[in-house]
């Protein structure tokens, strides 16, 4: 069982009191904009929490007029939670699906929490995919569905409480596996005061990201500010926008594919784009930056696989081609394995291709297919290895453990290994931008990445999807700004 689904389990099957999952040193604020019915219900909840947690305030925002102002609050990270007294419309949700593509969220998230008339009221909020929303969020959900919420719920005019088997159907909305933030991390001072714009193309898979950086980022250099253009469209958008130095940033969710780096080298004179690690890919995350999974057949008794073993299999000229050659015996010994890829210019194939073929060309034998194709392709032949995102699996391929080399162990793919980077086919996210060599950066561009790579700027991470470096990472990506 993955570190995810035992989150999901506990949730589901948890106690219905309150108790605290935040440290109780840290504050937190909870802002909330939405429906004028639920006020007394919001105000009082508030009230309570604090009373029992002081270090949970109101945000700036509590304001509570109209369930109309819900989408908008959510959509525009002008409130943690929206309360509302019915469910979100049509053509409410279609704006919201273009804003968050990227974190490819479709919809927020409604927790019942109460009833009104005998019909369920909600708290909507957002969140990424196999992640849990923010604390201030889980924090005041969880109280709203506890024992002690739900009281007050009963001493609000107009409202019930929800049965309890309804409270055991909500609460895994709030679930999620949360990686852990490295302790050494560097807090972030300030070098120096800095001013000016920072333009920004790239991956609409950081939009969330750069918008919450750049955000926070201000509150201590307030004299900076997003430049013309900020937009985060895709990954292609930004490599697009250095080659004709329309950006000083370009975020990107994927590794330089060698084409891009040679095209860019060609149009300047010899020159490298410079990149800083941001964070790690994440896991189970559908079509986003994450770590790769090995894939047999559910039939296959392969236990284990090295790099090098995927080198030689997957490469050139392979030196692997039979199931015994990769310790199997009996009758699957003499077995030709048969490769099963997603299309070799996608992502997750260049991404392989980086990570285990150093760049390499592929074995002239790789079947190529659709992301499904590929998976279908592997769950209906026993001879079949391929690769793509855990999520793709579905039934019928099993993923492999993978070594580094044939003297360490074989990881699972799983949750904790893929965000501590134990897992050896994760993947990272980038910052690249142009820098003339042996020329330092601008004073207002290191600081932004210095803030990035900072805890303050590794914190967000852990609720978008994605995963934060580790402080030895980061220590190697500030020790290339200088």
């Amino acid at each position: 069982m993955t570190a995810s689904k035992f989150m999901l389990l506990t949730a589901a099957t948890a106690a219905f009191c309150f108790s605290a999952t935040t440290r109780a040193a840290e504050n937190v604020t909870v802002s909330s904009i939405g429906a004028s019915e639920m006020a007394p219900l919001m105000d009082a909840w508030m009230q309570a929490l604090h009373a029992r947690r002081p270090e949970i305030t109101r945000g700036v925002k509590w304001q509570h007029q109209s369930n109309d102002a819900a989408i908008g609050a959510l959509m525009f990270d002008q409130a943690d939670i929206t309360p509302i007294t019915r469910s979100f419309q049509k053509e409410e949700i279609a704006p919201y699906v273009h804003q968050f593509a990227g974190d490819m969220m479709k919809t927020p998230v409604t927790v019942r929490v109460a009833l009104r008339e005998a019909k369920p009221v909600f708290l909507a909020f957002n969140k990424r995919p196999d992640t849990p929303p923010v604390p201030a969020v889980s924090e005041f959900v969880r109280f709203a569905l506890s024992a002690e919420g739900q009281k007050i719920v009963a001493q609000t005019a107009g409202f019930q409480p929800l049965p309890q088997n309804d409270i055991a159907q909500e609460l895994p909305k709030i679930a999620g596996y949360v990686a852990k933030l490295d302790p050494a991390l560097p807090v972030y001072t300030a070098n120096t005061k800095v001013q000016g714009d920072v333009r920004s193309v790239g991956s609409d898979g950081m939009k969330s990201l750069m918008e919450r950086w750049m955000r926070d980022f201000r509150a201590l250099q307030p004299g900076v500010r997003k430049g013309d253009p900020w937009e985060h469209l895709g990954t292609l958008n930004g490599f697009g926008a250095l080659m004709v130095g329309m950006t000083d940033l370009a975020p990107m969710g994927r590794e330089l594919w060698p084409d891009e780096d040679a095209a860019f080298a060609h149009l300047h004179d010899g020159e490298k784009l410079f990149e800083i690690r941001v964070a790690r890919g994440g896991f189970n995350t559908n079509q986003r930056t994450t770590a790769q999974a090995i894939f047999v057949n559910e039939k296959n008794p392969l236990k284990q696989i090295t790099l090098a073993q995927l080198k030689a299999v997957f490469g050139k000229n392979p030196t692997i081609t039979r199931w015994g050659q990769l310790g199997l015996s009996g009758e699957w010994a003499n077995k030709t394995i048969v490769l099963d890829t997603p299309p070799l210019v996608a992502p997750n194939a260049m991404s392989m291709q980086f990570m285990v073929l150093h760049g390499g060309e592929w074995a002239d034998g790789v079947h190529q297919g659709s992301i499904a194709d590929t998976a279908k392709a592997i769950a209906a032949d026993a001879d079949a290895l391929g690769f793509g995102g855990l999520e793709e699996g579905g039934p019928g391929p099993r993923a492999v453990p993978v070594a580094r080399d044939a003297n360490g162990p074989a990881i699972e793919i799983n949750a904790e290994t893929a965000s501590s980077g134990r897992y050896p086919l994760t993947r990272y996210m980038y910052i690249r931008m142009r820098r003339a060599p042996g020329q330092p950066l601008p004073a207002l561009i290191k600081e932004f990445l210095r803030y990035v790579l900072s805890r303050q700027g590794q914190e967000p991470i852990l609720y978008s999807g994605y995963f934060p470096l580790n402080a030895n990472e980061v220590k190697e990506e500030l020790a290339k700004l200088e």
